[in-house]
C-alpha cells in the first residue's frame, strides 16, 4: 500500500495541476456559482445554461432599454474564463437583474467588501464526513446525467481542493475517507473527459486509481482501471485500453462482490479487441461481461464504483458490433440501450440517438440519421457536453456528404443555426 504521506502529496498536486491554466487565467468562480444556483427554465433539475443567461441578459436588456443586444455563450464562456474581468455596465446591471442579486462583487466583477465573510467549508469548519462526500457525489451523478459534466467540472474539482483534501489531511482520516476522494475524483475525470480536457482526465483518473489503493480497495482500483481503459480506448489507443482492462481484472480477482466492476471490465477488452478487428476474441469478452453482470455487489465499497448495468452493457456491445461492421446487431442493441434508460438521462439518450444515427448513416439511411440527429441537436443547447456536440457535429459532416433529401437539408440547416451560421465543422468548436 501506497504511504499516506505520499498519497496525499500526489492528491495535493493532482489538484494543483488540473487548475493550472485556471488560475493563470483567475477564472470568474462567482459568475459561474451565481449561473449554476438559477434553476433552468428549460431543463427542470438543472442549472441554467450559459446560452439560455445570454437569451435571458438579451431580453431584459432590450425590455429594460428598448435596444437589440446579441449577447451569446462565447462572451458568458470569456467573463467565467476570466478572460474578460469587468463587462460593460449595462451587461453587468442585467446580470445582477436576472442573476438576483444586488452588487458586483457577488458576480466576480470587483473585490469583495473588506469585512471578512464565514464561508461554509472554510478552514474554520471541519472536515467534511465520509457521508457527506458521498451524498455530494450522488447529486453529482444526477445533475451530470441530466445536464452534462461541462458546467459542474469546475464546482467539483474546488470542492476536491477545498474540502475533500482536508479530510484526506485530517489527523485521523481513514481508508473510507480515501474510498471517497477516489470515487469523487473518478467523477471528476469523467466531467473533464466531458468538456473535452482528455489530458485532465487521465490525471484525474490516475490520481483515483492511487487513492484506491491508498484505501486497501482493489474492486476500486479496478474500476478506476475500467474508466482508464475506457478513455484509451476512446482516444483510439487500443493497445493501452487492454493492458489496462487486463491490470483491473488482476486487482479485482483481489475481491469479490463487485460484479459490475467485472462486467465493465470485460466490456472494455471486448471493445478493445474490436478496434483491433479481433470478432471471436470480442464475442467471447461481451458474453463474460453478460455472465459477470449477473453476480454479487456486495463489496463494502460497490456503492463507490461506477455503476454499470444492462444499458451500459447494451451502450458497449452496440460499439463493439458496431466496430466490426455488424450493423444490424449493432441496431438491435442501440434500441435497447434507448429503451433501458429513463428521460431523466439525458446525455446518455443523446449518445444512444447519435450512435443509432451513425449505424443508420453506415446503412444507407440517411434520412433516419438525419432524423435522430435533428432530437439531439434539438436538446444540444441544454447539455454541457463537449462529447455531445462534437459527435454531432461528426454527424452532421457525415450526412453532408450524402446525396441531399429534405430531411437532410433541413438537419443541416438546423444545425447551421445552431452554429451561428457557420458549416458543421464549427459544432464541435461549440464552448461548453
Amino acid at each position: 500500500m501506497f504511504g499516506l504521506t505520499v498519497l496525499r502529496r500526489t492528491f495535493r498536486c493532482l489538484i494543483r495541476s488540473t487548475r493550472i491554466a485556471e488560475l493563470e487565467m483567475e477564472p470568474n468562480h462567482a459568475l459561474r456559482q451565481a449561473r449554476e444556483r438559477r434553476p433552468s427554465s428549460r431543463v427542470p433539475g438543472c442549472p441554467t445554461s450559459r446560452d439560455e443567461l445570454a437569451v435571458l441578459v438579451n431580453n431584459w436588456l432590450l425590455h429594460e432599454t428598448g435596444e437589440v443586444f446579441a449577447l451569446d455563450e462565447r462572451a458568458i464562456g470569456r467573463w467565467e474564463r476570466g478572460a474578460v474581468r469587468r463587462p460593460s455596465e449595462h451587461y453587468r446591471a442585467a446580470l445582477r437583474a436576472v442573476l438576483e442579486v444586488d452588487h458586483d462583487w457577488e458576480l466576480g466583477f470587483q473585490d469583495r467588501p473588506p469585512e471578512p465573510l464565514l464561508m461554509p467549508g472554510s478552514a474554520d469548519a471541519l472536515p467534511p464526513t465520509v457521508d457527506a462526500i458521498r451524498a455530494v457525489a450522488r447529486s453529482l451523478h444526477i445533475v451530470d446525467r441530466r445536464c452534462g459534466g461541462g458546467s459542474l467540472y469546475s464546482s467539483v474539482t474546488a470542492y476536491l481542493q477545498a474540502e475533500v483534501a482536508r479530510a484526506l489531511f485530517a489527523p485521523h482520516s481513514g481508508a473510507h475517507v480515501f474510498a471517497a476522494a477516489a470515487s469523487l475524483t473518478e467523477i471528476a475525470g469523467w466531467m473533464a473527459h466531458d468538456s473535452g480536457r482528455d489530458v485532465d482526465a487521465r490525471a484525474h483518473f490516475d490520481g483515483a486509481y492511487r487513492l484506491a489503493l491508498a484505501a486497501g480497495s482493489a474492486a476500486l482500483a479496478a474500476n478506476m482501471c475500467a474508466s482508464m481503459s475506457h478513455l484509451a480506448s476512446q482516444l483510439g489507443l487500443m493497445h493501452d485500453a487492454m493492458r489496462l482492462a487486463d491490470v483491473g481484472l488482476q486487482r479485482l480477482s483481489q475481491a469479490g462482490g463487485v460484479a459490475q466492476v467485472e462486467a465493465r471490465l470485460h466490456a472494455m477488452r471486448a471493445r478493445a479487441l474490436a478496434q483491433s478487428a479481433d470478432r471471436d476474441g470480442c464475442l467471447d469478452e461481451l458474453a463474460r461481461a453478460e455472465r459477470a453482470l449477473g453476480g454479487r455487489n456486495d463489496d463494502e465499497h460497490a456503492t463507490w464504483a461506477a455503476h454499470f448495468d444492462g444499458g451500459s452493457l447494451a451502450a458497449e456491445v452496440a460499439t463493439a458490433l458496431h466496430l466490426l461492421g455488424d450493423l444490424d446487431g449493432a441496431q438491435r442493441h442501440v434500441r435497447q440501450l434507448l429503451e433501458l434508460r429513463g428521460g431523466d438521462r439525458v446525455r446518455s439518450l443523446a449518445f444512444g440517438r447519435l450512435s443509432l444515427a451513425s449505424v443508420l448513416l453506415d446503412a444507407g439511411q440517411s434520412d433516419e440519421a438525419a432524423i435522430l440527429g435533428r432530437q439531439v441537436a434539438q436538446i444540444v443547447p441544454t447539455l454541457s457536453s463537449a462529447r455531445v456536440r462534437s459527435r454531432l457535429g461528426e454527424l452532421a459532416l457525415a450526412i453532408r456528404g450524402r446525396p441531399e433529401t429534405a430531411v437532410t437539408r433541413s438537419f443541416l440547416a438546423e444545425m447551421a443555426d445552431l452554429a451561428g451560421g457557420k458549416t458543421p465543422e464549427a459544432v464541435s468548436a461549440w464552448p461548453v
